[in-house]
């Protein structure tokens, strides 16, 4: 499942809700865990992930497909035997709190990724507040208007208007698309209020499914940290 999703996500940015139908008869596997995990500990992993990836879903942070992805995850697979007991902790994924690591790990590996693209662009945000430097240099690369128009799953943090004055802004919604922004720039740029050359700030639509499955994999090989 975690295979087909990554794809999907990689691919389109989206899932059809058709999928996650063809994938749901997994949860049948609950049955099998129920009376040798802790309800208490599992209901407590399920439901925090579940919770937290609805609220980010609410603000526009995440899709709808990432919530599904837990839910199917977290009942067919329930409790893991990690091959590698290296974590004095590693007993809890036998337990049934396995969504809630899969949401850890996932969640370590993109910060990993912010934090390389921190490192990468903090240097070009010297004009910015303390707070948007911050903010930017974690989520957003610099890039050239031409680079943008040949991209795909990039959406402008910088905000031109038909007079070419800019406004800087720190996040996007999953809502927005862009192609739509890639022809608002294509008009700007024939209209002579940009130039193929000028540099913008763009923020990356994550796919955050396959962070999911490489955390699952973590899971299994050596279970709660």
């Amino acid at each position: 499942m975690f295979i087909h999703a990554s794809i999907l996500d990689i691919k389109y940015r989206e899932i059809d809700l058709k999928i996650w139908a063809l994938y749901s008869p997994l949860v049948i596997f609950i049955i099998f865990y129920i009376k040798s995990i802790n309800l208490l500990l599992y209901s407590y992993s399920l439901g925090v992930s579940l919770i937290l990836l609805y609220i980010f879903y609410r603000f526009s942070l995440m899709g709808g497909a990432d919530i599904f992805a837990i839910l199917i995850s977290g009942l067919a697979n329930a409790k893991v035997y990690p091959f590698l007991n290296i974590f004095p902790t590693s007993f809890l994924s036998q337990l049934g709190i396995e969504p809630l690591v899969i949401m850890l790990y996932s969640s370590i590996l993109i910060f990993l990724m912010s934090l390389f693209n921190f490192l990468k662009n903090f240097k070009y945000t010297k004009d910015l507040s303390l707070s948007q430097r911050i903010l930017i240099a974690l989520s957003a690369k610099r890039i050239k208007v031409k680079d943008f128009l040949n991209s795909k799953f990039l959406f402008p943090l910088t905000q031109i208007n038909e007079n070419g004055d800019r406004e800087l802004r720190t996040t996007f919604s999953i809502e927005e698309d862009d192609k739509e922004w890639r022809e608002k720039f294509r008009n700007l740029l024939s209209n002579g209020r940009i130039k193929e050359d000028d540099y913008i700030w763009v923020a990356y639509g994550i796919p955050v499914i396959p962070y999911m499955f490489i955390g699952f994999l973590l899971s299994l090989l050596v279970g709660f940290p």
